[in-house]
């Protein structure tokens, strides 16, 4: 069983696990759980994989619960299957030393080409070879003809007629090229590892009465580290002295910085804009919010693209072809050489590193821009998107709405009603949490402590408040538990009728008030569509769960024709296959808990900064900062990478056809048909990385 932890403050712990794995054992689990001294409250969601568990800090340790829980599923599962063979996805480069493979080579091609011993240049062109010459040997023990035997068989053929300049060209241009792919995969992740913490950054320490500066590299859960104005935090932790206003868009996608103090969370990745926090260290590196999202990249950073993968296997069924022409050129030219120039003319070398090239130096000018893609597979799939579905309330609108009305229909007061839906509401993040926390701050109001909170995704939450049931949520909760609504009739109406959301409170199953939250359109809305659009989009779709009205002001003042409301997470889900079956490649773009089943069923999940934690590891890709421009320049990158993978198969096959035409009759000899068919690919690829590399916004 798989999980990480999600969230954690003093006495609540949330956990991300496999949803399948909760679904089958939730009952299990919960009890088991509950069973612990100390354990207050323990909340499972199949939906998201959440299991969310408060407890008393002062009786049970965040790490028991997690032990616990270790605990339970070996006893559950029993010992874990056997991992099979193959199951790994197949890596860019096959070679773990591609520098030392360049000096080898290197060495092989100065003794070649130098008035060296015949002897030591065979020598060294042969041990250079020798891994292609075992690879070779493997395949044909497989009955397989690939492009290693080709290979194998061009550096066999140049050494046995002492053509050892052309032999160790060919070995080193692979060399070459493998590294330069390497290294392109290396940038790549150090720009990664960039957005955690960039090289060497240091932060100021407390030790003891002083502070004393320390590698941010170096620090510990524990540590407390002081921040001041205009400096990027680097970890995960909480606020134990002084003030300050943090912007947290990259996380929380408030537009505006907010103020922190004693007892608030702030998050790696951000930056504090006016005064100084010290900040107690709950997670370093790659364990922080922004981290786990990198370390998901990473592990996808070197896989294999479709299309490169594709381009080897058609390279690899090429290989008789290509033999054959080397036979038909030899007999037409009469000349071995000709027939050895003929056999350099594959299209090994593109797949193995113009494809790859291409494609990782895109993820990595994509990292420099705040866009973070989920391995080569994703950005091969964003250029094909012609379908994009927005999520609206978060992702079109700012996601920060404001409770512009309550009503009451109960004995509470106003004030009574802001205590109690801020408590139900105290322990989650998304927009309306944050709403309701701003006006209870606004008030001046103390929330209560809430106990057994359940959150139904969706529709709102269930809390127990001194001994009484509240609801607090949308119509459909209400309906679900058979709250009468013909009190809030009106107000209802007249709530939707300006765009306005209505949230429901209810207690014991009574009416009690209705809260009208209205959001605001982001200002970039219209001109991201509008380029969506210019890009020739089949169709641009709106998707809420909101009622239908505030969704249709939405889209019309977008200029949608087709959006969507009154869904649930699962009906998101259920269009996105449908646009699916239809034939469509989708992109799904959202940021909330109930986006995560559609972003995780779109060919392409894009979540936007400030996006909930559940929705940027269900999604492809992951915007940190720049709103929905980064949507457009994201399937821009994606289809420039493209142009410049086929670009590069265009100039691999004009270059193979060159050289046997040329080796046909005669004209070309060995070097120069390596340096057409293998330079010039190795050349392209180079230039479409360093060009990539090169674009801004």
């Amino acid at each position: 069983m798989r999980y990480h932890i999600a969230h954690s403050v003093r006495g609540r712990l949330r956990l991300r696990v496999p949803s399948p794995w909760l679904r089958t054992r939730q009952g299990a689990v919960e009890s088991r759980l509950r069973a612990l001294t100390g354990v207050r409250a323990v909340a499972g969601n199949t939906l998201t994989g959440s299991l969310r568990i408060d407890y008393d800090p002062f009786s049970l340790a965040e790490q028991s619960l997690v032990d616990e829980l270790k605990h339970l599923d070996a006893h559950l599962t029993g010992p874990p299957p056997p991992r099979r063979r193959g199951a790994q996805p197949s890596a860019v480069v096959g070679t773990k030393t591609p520098l030392l493979n360049v000096i080898g080579a290197t060495s092989a091609l100065a003794a070649a080409c130098l008035p060296a011993p015949p002897a030591l240049a065979a020598g060294l062109v042969l041990a250079v070879g020798l891994p292609s010459l075992l690879r070779a040997g493997t395949a044909l023990g497989r009955r397989r003809l690939n492009g290693d035997v080709l290979e194998a068989s061009t550096v066999l053929l140049l050494t046995a007629r002492r053509h050892y300049p052309a032999a160790a060209l060919l070995l080193w241009l692979r060399a070459v090229g493998e590294y330069f792919v390497a290294r392109t995969v290396v940038t790549a992740r150090r720009s990664l590892r960039d957005v955690v913490a960039p090289p060497d950054a240091t932060v100021a320490r407390v030790e003891g009465e002083t502070t004393r500066p320390a590698r941010v590299a170096a620090l510990r859960v524990g540590d407390v580290v002081v921040v001041p104005g205009g400096q990027r935090i680097p970890v995960d932790g909480t606020v134990v002295g002084g003030e300050a206003l943090v912007n947290q868009q990259t996380m929380t996608g408030e537009a505006l910085p907010v103020e922190r103090r004693a007892g608030d969370t702030v998050f790696a990745a951000t930056t504090v804009e006016l005064g100084e926090v010290v900040v107690r260290v709950d997670r370093v590196g790659l364990d922080t919010a922004v981290g786990r999202i990198v370390q998901a990249i990473e592990a996808t950073a070197d896989e294999k693209s479709e299309i490169q993968a594709f381009a080897e296997r058609l390279a690899d069924r090429d290989v008789g072809r290509t033999l054959g022409l080397a036979v038909l050129g030899t007999g037409l030219s009469r000349s071995i050489d000709a027939g050895i120039a003929i056999l350099v003319s594959d299209y090994g070398v593109a797949a193995r590193v113009g494809i790859p090239t291409a494609i990782v130096s895109s993820i990595g000018q994509a990292f420099r821009q705040d866009i973070l893609i989920k391995g080569p597979r994703v950005l091969e799939n964003l250029a094909r998107v012609d379908t994009v579905v927005f999520d609206k309330t978060g992702t079109l609108t700012l996601g920060a709405p404001r409770v512009t009305r309550i009503a009451r229909y109960g004995s509470l007061s106003e004030e009574a009603v802001i205590r109690l839906v801020a408590a139900a509401e105290r322990p989650f993040h998304h927009p309306v949490a944050r709403a309701i926390a701003r006006l209870a701050a606004e008030r001046g109001i103390e929330a209560p402590t809430a106990t057994t909170t359940v959150e139904r995704v969706g529709l709102g939450v269930e809390v127990q408040i001194d001994g009484a049931k509240v609801l607090i949520g949308s119509r459909r909760l209400m309906e679900s538990h058979e709250v009468a609504l013909r009190a809030a009739a009106a107000d209802e109406a007249a709530a939707h009728a300006i765009g306005g959301s209505p949230l429901f409170v209810a207690i014991d199953g009574r009416l009690q008030a209705m809260l009208v939250l209205q959001d605001q359109l982001r200002d970039d809305a219209p001109e991201a569509v509008q380029a969506l659009r210019a890009r020739r989009m089949r169709n641009v779709i709106l998707l809420s769960g909101d009622h239908a009205e505030p969704s249709r002001v939405i889209a019309e003042s977008l200029g949608l024709r087709h959006h969507y409301a009154d869904l649930l997470p699962e009906d998101k889900a259920r269009l996105i296959g449908e646009l699916k079956a239809e034939g469509r490649v989708v992109a799904m773009v959202g940021d909330g808990v109930n986006d995560a089943l559609a972003l995780d069923e779109a060919h392409v999940g894009i979540a936007v900064p400030g996006g909930a934690e559940v929705a940027t590891e269900a999604a492809d890709v992951v915007l940190l900062s720049g709103g929905l421009k980064r949507v457009v320049r994201a399937l821009d990158l994606a289809r420039d990478s493209m142009d410049g993978v086929r670009r590069t198969l265009r100039i691999a096959a004009r270059a193979n056809l060159l050289v046997v035409g040329l080796a046909s009759f005669g004209f070309a000899r060995p070097v120069v048909s390596i340096l057409l068919s293998h330079g010039t690919t190795v050349a392209a690829a180079m230039l479409n990385a360093r060009a990539t590399t090169g674009r801004t916004l």
